[in-house]
């Protein structure tokens, strides 16, 4: 589907605001849509001091979930940490194993790990985890749960009937039954009563929070000095969990600030995992940034626990030198290229079966794919729903169990898919054999001879509550710039505004250049790089998966939507454009509907 086009409109006391901190033009425009979009002031999202984050108090169970785990500190209990597969709770599975054994002395071969196999085991605390927990030799006397456990009811209350304490810590939405009951701690801001101020951090920042109360307590109780190092020093892993896990980067300044300290701990190589990763994350004298985490370590965390075992990502995290952690990344590249190959085969089987979809008039995507691979659901339900615009469900058979599939969803903004699963479960109590997630995403299983049943209410209750909203992609443009207005100040003023990601998307700027040259380029082709004239200035563009037929025509004038970023090599950056969108095959003369808009910001007065 070809996006609509818009220009975003802007608060004008907002836009004060960002222009009063002295930012060039068209940056305060930027960051003053994401405030007002946020509903925050511009200064706020730019205070990413660590002494601003919110301390863990208020946390539901918070005290209770401290109390437990220093009395398993101080008495060497054996503690077993149980987290999702993905790299948000692989992150979570490393920071808590470092906190407990760097920080807080216990005994590593005191602790143990588990994490559910994906393909066989399901995701969560599944009834298979509980079994290998049960059977462990010597059993645990606590379970600290990251990233997973509020769905969990039922296998919490096996582990309790054994003797076994929980504690969980969680950040997904709260089930209709109210969660956990026999968890002794059950630490998740969504819960309903607690005063902690943000619901929107990741389960990796949920057990951080946890941790920081533990040293807290241990410090007070004389168990740590004062003096004993900070937990920030695992910002790292903090903020590689909380980008991969999508949450708001905007309405969440806990993010922001864990993000942002977390970049600059990977840049500096603290770790031997994040010195094995740096080759990997382009030209070495190349800043990184959040979209590091997100495009070129999240991936290949994830890849271990969709397509074999996610402790995996958690042993190459906890490299106690250069050379495994070499090794172990090695590993980790070659299964994010075998799930490169799946993904992609599997997308374009979902996208053909969506747009049948789409052309039929549904609001919401469900597609199962009949040698479908439970690994890669969530990320070709992203596909789906970014390509229509719709809410997505990707399907496929549950490898050894017969009759049983399982899925991951994927929402549009505006519609809690959460919310819209715990209705379809309140009108059917049987529907769901199990599911769980947050606002953006989820997972569910059913029976197979419900997909059918499934995919009619569904659709119902989606076109229901997306009544009279066009189902539409669309395009925000931040602003226009006139011809030879792009350079370094600009963009150094975007990097200085940062971190970028959910609800604070990177800058989209629209603006005429003229096509010099444009040539193919990449392994299978269907990517574009482009030679332009902007203004008398020459840029580099490059468009990514565009198609092989030439996008633009050469030596014409043409109005292209783009997001401008720095092209490192050998230690140089040059200025280029990444192309989003052609807004119009032709630009007619000035004084026509191509014109810049009055929203057009100048540079010259913020140069003088």
């Amino acid at each position: 589907m070809k996006p609509i086009i818009e220009l975003r409109t802007c608060d004008p006391d907002t836009l004060s605001q960002a222009l009063n901190l002295g930012l060039h033009p068209v940056v305060a425009r930027v960051l003053a849509h994401r405030a007002s979009r946020a509903g925050v002031s511009p200064d706020w999202l730019l205070d990413l001091s660590p002494r601003s984050l919110d301390p863990p108090d208020g946390l539901p169970d918070i005290e209770a979930a401290t109390d437990r785990i220093v009395r398993a500190l101080v008495g060497v209990e054996v503690i077993a940490l149980a987290t999702d597969a993905d790299s948000d709770g692989v992150n979570a599975s490393a920071v808590l194993t470092r906190a407990l054994t760097d920080h807080f002395g216990h005994p590593a071969d005191r602790i143990q790990h588990y994490i559910g196999l994906k393909l066989s085991e399901g995701y969560g605390l599944s009834d298979s985890v509980c079994d290998r927990i049960l059977a462990a030799q010597p059993r645990p006397s606590l379970v600290i749960t990251a990233d997973i456990g509020s769905s969990d009811g039922a296998r919490i209350a096996r582990l309790a009937e054994a003797g076994i304490d929980v504690v969980v810590t969680d950040h997904h939405g709260i089930p209709s039954d109210g969660g956990p009951e026999a968890a002794l701690a059950f630490v998740n801001p969504q819960r309903p009563g607690g005063t902690y101020s943000d619901p929107l951090i990741a389960g990796v920042m949920v057990a951080w929070l946890v941790l920081w109360a533990v040293r807290r307590r241990l410090i007070e109780n004389g168990h740590l000095p004062a003096t004993s190092p900070s937990l920030g020093a695992l910002f790292g892993w903090v903020a590689t969990g909380t980008v991969a896990d999508v949450v708001s980067l905007a309405r969440s300044r806990n993010n922001r600030i864990v993000v942002s300290a977390g970049v600059a701990q990977i840049e500096a190589g603290a770790y031997p995992c994040w010195r094995a990763l740096r080759p990997l994350l382009g030209d070495p004298l190349k800043p990184l940034s959040a979209m590091d985490l997100a495009f070129g370590i999240g991936p290949r965390l994830n890849a271990a626990g969709r397509l074999h075992d996610a402790m995996a990502g958690v042993d190459f995290l906890l490299s106690g030198d250069d050379t495994t952690a070499q090794c172990r990344v090695a590993v980790l590249n070659e299964t994010n290229e075998m799930r490169r190959v799946i993904e992609k085969r599997l997308t374009v089987q979902a996208l053909a079966a969506a747009e049948q979809q789409v052309r039929a008039g549904h609001s919401a995507l469900v597609v199962p794919l009949t040698d479908g691979h439970a690994g890669v659901h969530g990320i070709v339900a992203s596909r789906m729903m970014q390509a229509f615009a719709r809410p997505a469900v990707c399907l496929s058979a549950q490898p050894g169990v017969p009759g049983i599939v399982s899925g991951s969803c994927r929402s549009v903004d505006g519609l809690p898919m959460l919310e819209v699963l715990q209705s379809l479960e309140r009108a059917d109590p049987g529907l769901f054999l199990k599911y769980g997630g947050h606002a953006g995403a989820a997972g569910l299983t059913i029976r197979a001879d419900r997909v059918e049943y499934f995919q009619s209410v569904f659709e119902r209750e989606v076109a229901r509550r997306l009544d009279g909203i066009e189902l539409h992609p669309r395009i925000l443009v931040d602003a226009d710039v006139a011809p030879g207005d792009l350079d370094w100040p600009l963009l150094d003023g975007f990097g200085a505004i940062g971190p970028y990601g959910r609800e604070f998307p990177e800058p989209v700027l629209r603006s005429v250049f003229t096509v010099r040259t444009a040539r193919e380029v990449g392994a299978e082709g269907g990517h574009w790089r482009l030679a332009l004239d902007h203004g008398g200035q020459r840029l580099d563009a490059i468009w990514f998966q565009i198609g092989s037929d030439c996008p633009v025509p050469i030596g014409e004038p043409v109005r292209l939507v783009f997001t401008p970023e720095a092209n490192w090599w050998q230690g140089r950056r040059r200025l280029q454009i990444r192309i989003q969108a052609l807004d119009s095959p032709r630009p007619d003369r000035p004084g026509s509907r191509w014109a810049p808009e009055p929203s057009c910001v100048g540079m010259g007065a913020w140069h003088s």
